[in-house]
């Protein structure tokens, strides 16, 4: 080997190291520069303003989420309640259509009792003012019996039996 050739290559290789190196470094100049621009960080402002609007929005999102959840259960919930008011709507109207067929029967009776007391005040006056039978002996008013006959006033409707039996009664 010899002594002044062995030299050489490592030579080459230092040489080839620097260069490498004053590459790199001015690679390294050019990328801090530009790093540092007004670009560059208008840039990285953007980004991080960017990134801030999107967690803005992202929460924005979230919360418009939560109110559609939350107005979806108040109208599932508004709707079993008006079905249920609903139903209780048509047994109000079924129970008042009942109570109107009540009444509507209850006013044939009351007219049909309004005829029969009629009647029985027209009999009534009839039989006072009837003629008497000569056996009797006379009085000053018509004569009337201490106590109906129970097996009349049993067949007598129970409101009309206290006006008959009041009609029957001596004048006090």
């Amino acid at each position: 080997m010899v002594p002044g050739r062995s030299l050489g290559w490592q030579r080459w290789l230092g040489g080839f190291l620097i260069l490498a190196v004053l590459g790199l470094s001015v690679a390294l100049v050019i990328f801090v520069v530009k790093a540092n621009s007004k670009a560059c960080k208008d840039g990285l402002l953007a980004e991080e303003e960017c990134h801030g609007v999107t967690r803005l929005l992202e929460v924005r999102l979230t919360q418009a989420w939560e109110g559609l959840l939350r107005n979806e259960v108040q109208a599932a919930t508004c709707n079993k309640t008006l079905v249920t008011l609903l139903a209780s709507l048509e047994m109000e109207k079924a129970q008042s259509q009942e109570w109107l067929a009540k009444g509507e029967e209850l006013r044939g009776e009351i007219e049909e009792l309004k005829h029969k007391l009629q009647n029985a005040s027209v009999e009534v006056e009839r039989l006072r003012l009837a003629p008497r039978p000569p056996d009797h002996a006379p009085s000053t008013g018509p004569s009337y019996p201490e106590t109906p006959d129970p097996l009349c006033t049993q067949s007598l409707n129970p409101i009309l039996a206290p006006l008959v039996l009041q009609a029957h009664s001596p004048p006090h």
